[in-house]
């Protein structure tokens, strides 16, 4: 176990190292992820053989439980509040999940595949890659309704797919084998399909009615980590799918939880993203079989050419029904070719259940898995690099922008605010939340309310007690619903190391609303500590 671990770790830092490299070239990170994992796991070149297959079988647990929290959190973007602000997102995933599963069915059945291999095929041809094009999304900064859409699309595909498996896989099996045993069968969709749903409807609702009771964003993070794994553990147990589980369970808790509340719970369980996405498709990479992309045959290329048109081919359609506009709509196919996750866990569910031609079906799914996952990201990431949610179908910004109501100005020490900040929030008739170390009766916190009471500016100071100043200013922004933040943080050394994201930027990542930040000057180590200047000070 210990020699696992080392390995692990060894992966973990050189898929790191890599994700920052091709971030230099603009280049999505994700594939660096996978990439790594595939060069360093067992079907990587012999001399290197990092990861072996017993290592990733003991690695599962952790793959699952990431994949587990990943798919809670994808949940939110198929919530009902979210399908209302994206309802394209709902008519695209079933369209699009429509035209792929038949249109590949049909031309694989055509092509002399097995009926139960073609509809393994048709099922699994919708799903697609919600964790990837999150990330992906995520890595790009893109905003707005349509990168949101893109995720929840990929969601809704996935959750498709698993109800769809779940129906076709006892109809599969009795084509297979006629000695099959009919209940047994049905048992299976009910255990696939029926199971995940209604695990994650309790699962959610749990969440939410006892989550909300929490105060702490370190409480509430650690409250809803136990119960994904306590779903994880149950998931077990009864051999139904965990990622239609806790995609339900997200989408519940959003949907039911108030909005303040759901904002803060999946603002918390996001600090914890991106070690969990490395985790997560490293060992992906790790575990795709690259010897099985020569063995996918005529078929195997038929899926992943008749896959591709129909996902373009359904998104134009489903985007169009949903008033998401042709230009839009004509992109949108090719951020829908990903696949990943729940297609391999499913095609491996077929392997087991079905033989033989589960088997043959497993083998075209992994082997075109590996070509979608290393070219769609880029794809992707290519088009929605510098989407901004200001953008309109005419390619315009917006005539008018609405002033922020309420501005957050915080500082991890004492700092003499500037009038000029002051004067543009009399100007923007903005209440000010300030915050930052020392007390309301101390001359620095009595010489703010002054400025701000000679301007009848709303002023309320909150002061900065030991916590971590990226976690408060979050928590802060959230509490007091701050439409704007204001940062004065200290400059990096000129030896600092870029590979650690700085306070401002780690609050810039975690929060949807505008984020300024200015620096502040340091004194010099062989001088007596002063006060601390801003650079336009004398």
């Amino acid at each position: 176990m210990n020699d696992t671990l080392v390995a692990f770790a060894v992966l973990a830092w050189l898929a790191y190292l890599a994700s920052r490299l091709l971030a230099r070239h603009h280049l999505p990170e994700l594939v660096a992820f996978l990439i790594v994992g595939a060069l360093l796991g067992p079907s990587g070149p012999p001399f290197i053989n990092l990861i072996d297959e017993p290592s990733l079988i003991a690695l599962r647990p952790v793959t699952e439980v990431a994949l587990a929290v990943l798919m809670f959190v994808i949940g939110e973007r198929v919530s009902v509040r979210a399908l209302r602000a994206a309802r394209w997102t709902l008519t695209t995933g079933v369209v699009q999940f429509a035209f792929s599963a038949i249109a590949v069915y049909w031309v694989t059945s055509r092509l002399g595949a097995d009926r139960s291999v073609a509809l393994v095929l048709g099922a699994l041809a919708g799903a697609g890659a919600p964790m990837t094009i999150a990330h992906i999304v995520s890595s790009v900064k893109a905003r707005g309704s349509y990168p949101t859409g893109i995720v929840g699309t990929h969601a809704v595909s996935d959750a498709l797919a698993t109800t769809t498996f779940a129906a076709v896989l006892p109809i599969a099996l009795l084509l297979s084998d006629e000695a099959a045993d009919v209940g047994s069968a049905l048992f299976d969709f009910v255990q696939l399909g029926i199971g995940g749903a209604v695990l994650g409807l309790i699962l959610g609702l749990f969440i939410s009615r006892l989550g909300f009771q929490i105060e702490t964003s370190g409480e509430l993070l650690l409250f809803v980590l136990v119960h994904i794994v306590i779903g994880w553990t149950i998931a077990g147990w009864l051999d139904i799918s965990l990622p239609l589980a806790t995609l339900v369970a997200g989408a519940t808790a959003a949907t039911v939880s108030p909005q303040s509340f759901s904002v803060r719970m999946f603002r918390t369980i996001k600090t914890v993203e991106q070690p969990l996405y490395l985790l997560f498709f490293a060992l992906a990479g790790a575990s795709i079989h690259l010897a099985d992309v020569p063995k996918v045959g005529i078929v195997g290329i038929a899926y992943v050419v008749v896959r591709t048109a129909g996902k373009i081919v359904g998104g134009l359609t489903g985007g169009l029904l949903g008033g998401l506009g042709w230009r839009r709509s004509l992109r949108l196919g090719v951020n829908l070719t990903p696949q990943a996750g729940v297609a391999v866990g499913l095609a491996v569910i077929a392997s087991e259940r079905l033989g033989a031609p589960g088997a043959e079906a497993a083998t075209v799914v992994l082997g075109a898995v590996v070509l979608f996952e290393l070219v769609g990201p880029l794809l992707v990431a290519r088009d929605l690099r510098g989407w901004s949610s200001q953008e309109e179908e005419s390619g315009t910004a917006p005539e008018q922008f609405e002033l922020p109501a309420r501005v957050l100005i915080a500082a991890p020490v004492q700092v003499d605010l500037p009038e000029w900040l002051i004067d543009q929030a009399a100007r923007w008739r903005s209440s000010l939340v300030v915050l930052m170390p020392g007390e309301r009766d101390e001359p620095n916190a009595a010489k703010i309310g002054e400025r701000c009471g000679s301007r009848d500016v709303d002023l309320e100071f909150r002061s900065l007690r030991n916590e971590s100043f990226a976690g408060a200013v979050v928590r802060s922004c959230s509490q007091h619903q701050a439409d704007l933040v204001v940062l004065f943080a200290p400059r990096p050394s000129t030896g600092a190391s870029r590979l650690v994201l700085l306070p401002a930027e780690r609050i810039a990542r975690q929060l949807s609303v505008p984020v300024l930040a200015f620096p502040l000057n340091l004194p010099d180590a062989d001088e007596s500590p002063r006060p601390r200047r801003l650079p336009w000070q004398n």
